[in-house]
């Protein structure tokens, strides 16, 4: 507890000089994410853990700063606990330079990889990430080039560190920085109201020195006209943790059409193959309310969860349910 004051304390002796300036552009922002879940009859857990359980799954609080074509921005997390403050509980430490459509930043956030895991955690369609969330190369401390608008087109590169926050790469992979690295690219092109982008990623001895590499590709689009929102993504995860022939792949088709102006209904539905032979399916039925000013503030999302496939021997590394599950989130955001 006393690391999470200390990484507050930090954030708020930053944030005060900067809005001393007159010339500075400093805003605050933060959510909290209260969650409930309800599993069916899980016999695979002793005790069984079929019961409501209550728990959040985010709250946070940060800033962003803007002075001309310098910024910023730092994000921490009071739902994470660890002995590592860079690698639990501040999720975003970054600084950069814009210069026209293109710029430069380095510090700690999101590798490239991944359009749902681009997306803000306060701005989720379902309660949870979902199972391409395992695949992803997660956040790692580096340096990223990045355009956009570029006649439609837009592109990052990163470079940094091994992506121990990814749950390919082991998590003590951190005794390999500077000899081993992250590497990842991404491009996107948008059309009207259309969206595709592809991303490929490599982070290097993923399961410790002498290993194999992880990599992973992406592929996604989505679509949004008027209240129908349509989106399509697929992962391929290669050599988990550095182990050659783990492979993966993992697909999700998802759609939403808003009632009015508060009420969304929502459904996605999520499949993995694991080389090993097994596969594993989730689809997600549910409701979000916007409650608030806004579709961030104040927002209720209900969800159901059919587990399917090879629930019982399910031997994959997506993560998701193996058991049909009743969630519940409300989330208060500024």
């Amino acid at each position: 507890m006393n690391k999470k004051i200390i990484a507050l304390a930090v954030a708020a002796g930053l944030a005060t000089p900067m809005m001393a300036s007159a010339e500075v552009e400093t805003k605050w922002f933060g959510f909290t994410q209260i969650t409930a879940q309800k599993l069916d009859q899980n016999s695979t857990t002793t005790p069984a853990k079929d019961g409501l359980a209550f728990g959040a799954d985010r709250v946070r609080i940060g800033f962003k700063v803007k002075d001309g074509n310098v910024f910023g921005k730092l994000q921490v997390d009071f739902n994470k606990d660890g002995t590592n403050i860079l690698k639990e509980i501040i999720k975003d430490a970054e600084a950069g330079y814009k210069l026209g459509n293109h710029q430069i930043k380095a510090g700690l956030f999101k590798t490239p990889v991944g359009m749902d895991f681009n997306t803000s955690g306060k701005k989720l369609d379902i309660t949870k990430r979902g199972m391409e969330k395992k695949f992803v190369l997660e956040r790692a401390a580096g340096v990223m080039f990045s355009g956009r608008k570029l006649s439609g087109f837009g592109y990052d590169v990163f470079f940094g560190n091994p992506s121990s926050r990814g749950s390919g790469v082991v998590d003590d992979n951190t005794n390999l920085v500077g000899a081993a690295n992250t590497t990842a690219v991404r491009a996107m092109y948008d059309m009207g109201n259309m969206h595709f982008e592809v991303s490929k990623g490599t982070s290097e001895q993923a399961g410790g020195v002498g290993t194999q590499d992880y990599d992973v590709t992406n592929v996604a689009f989505k679509y949004k006209s008027g209240p129908l929102n349509v989106k399509a993504e697929y992962i391929d995860g290669q050599s988990w943790r550095g182990n050659a022939g783990n492979d993966e792949e993992v697909y999700y088709l998802h759609g939403g059409y808003m009632m009015n102006k508060t009420t969304e209904l929502v459904a996605r539905h999520y499949a993995a193959d694991h080389s090993g032979g097994t596969n594993l399916t989730n689809t997600y039925l549910g409701v979000n309310f916007f409650l608030g000013s806004n579709k961030t503030n104040g927002r209720l999302q209900l969800n159901y969860v059919l587990a399917g496939g090879d629930k019982a021997n399910y031997n994959g590394n997506g993560g998701g349910y193996t058991d049909n599950a009743i969630l519940a989130q409300y989330q208060v955001s500024f």
